[in-house]
């Protein structure tokens, strides 16, 4: 009777070099991907130890206190007293917003052209929007467009007809930012309006 082959014993020799081999590829590869990720853990506690010392730098100097302010206060030694004054008006001109009307407006009727001489001077930043109100009731009687800087409005007409009398009003002027004609702030001054018929 004919021996039966043993398949594990015949494909023993077979798979051995292959598993040598792999075994050996794979210990390579595996010494490799330890240096690797070395490497990336090196980087990564790099990375977070410049955070904490980025975050606490920036703490400390955002903090109040002299420990953490360097310069001194006040001007630069040796600045004249011409060029402090100058810096001063300087930064005073531009939050400065002028305004210019008439005191006294007289209307020929209710419902005439009267001399407002309305004013955005050049001098300003802002552009300007008038609205003018009677001060006993509140209603506004005159409501300007906008006007540009260097821009005026000698003459105009009330929104609002109004009889023969005197009247005390509130003039209010809208700065107006350039780009946007967004308010950004404003100015009032009395006026009088005086109807004759």
């Amino acid at each position: 009777m004919p021996k039966r082959k043993n398949k594990n014993a015949q494909q023993a020799p077979e798979i051995a070099p292959s598993n040598v081999g792999a075994e050996a590829y794979y210990e390579e590869d595996r010494k490799r991907g330890a240096g690797f990720y070395i490497g990336i853990i090196i980087a990564a506690l790099a990375l977070v130890a410049a955070l904490v010392v980025g975050a606490f730098l920036f703490l400390n100097s955002t903090q109040i206190g002299d420990s953490y302010r360097s310069g001194k206060l006040g001007q630069l030694d040796g600045k004249s007293e011409e060029e402090i004054r100058a810096e001063l008006d300087r930064i005073v001109e531009e939050g400065m917003f002028n305004i210019s009307i008439s005191r006294i407006v007289q209307l020929p009727t209710g419902n005439s052209e009267g001399e407002f001489r309305i004013e955005n001077s050049p001098a300003n930043r802002y552009n300007m929007q008038v609205d003018i109100a009677r001060s006993d009731t509140g209603e506004t009687i005159y409501s300007s467009d906008v006007l540009e800087p260097n821009y005026h409005i000698q003459y105009a007409k009330l929104d609002e007809s109004l009889p023969a009398g005197t009247y005390n009003c509130i003039a209010t002027f809208h700065a107006l930012d350039p780009e946007t004609d967004e308010e950004v702030g404003q100015a009032a001054c009395a006026l009088t309006i005086v109807v004759a018929n």
